[in-house]
């Protein structure tokens, strides 16, 4: 294999690898959610909404303080919340940013590909365009 199969199966590689860490931030950052939502609803005996509403609220920081965990067990729940959510939502975010760099690659060799083949036609068109004005105009203008 040459070294631009080499490079190939490298990238190809990397983009699985990226993809996949993107998949398991992604179901970890979901089963954190979904799990801290049953616990606050049947703990603080709260609303679907009102668990999803503080779930949130606290997974992202903004922490409103309209709602609070009242029992006990709901308080000793949402400290680790609070610390685990924010790590896996700042690794889901690297691993986002991590997957649309991989991406990114694509769109950039892309692109390139783009702009050599319009610089190969930019540079016939303007070899044809010098030889259709020697065969047409020069020869007229040697002549006078």
């Amino acid at each position: 294999m040459n070294l631009e199969g080499h490079y190939a199966l490298a990238v190809q590689h990397e983009k699985a690898r990226v993809k996949k860490k993107l998949f398991y931030a992604i179901l970890l950052l979901f089963t954190v959610y979904v799990l801290a939502i049953e616990l606050y609803h049947y703990l603080e005996g709260w609303d679907w909404l009102d668990s999803v509403y503080f779930t949130t609220a606290t997974i992202t920081t903004v922490g409103y303080g309209d709602l609070a965990p009242q029992t006990e067990l709901g308080k000793i729940v949402t400290i680790p919340l609070m610390l685990v959510g924010i790590a896996i939502g700042f690794y889901a975010i690297y691993a986002i940013q991590d997957y649309g760099k991989a991406h990114l690659s694509d769109v950039a060799r892309q692109v390139d590909s783009g702009v050599d083949d319009a610089e190969k036609a930019r540079t016939g068109i303007r070899r044809r365009a010098g030889e259709h004005f020697e065969r047409h105009i020069g020869s007229r203008l040697r002549k006078r």
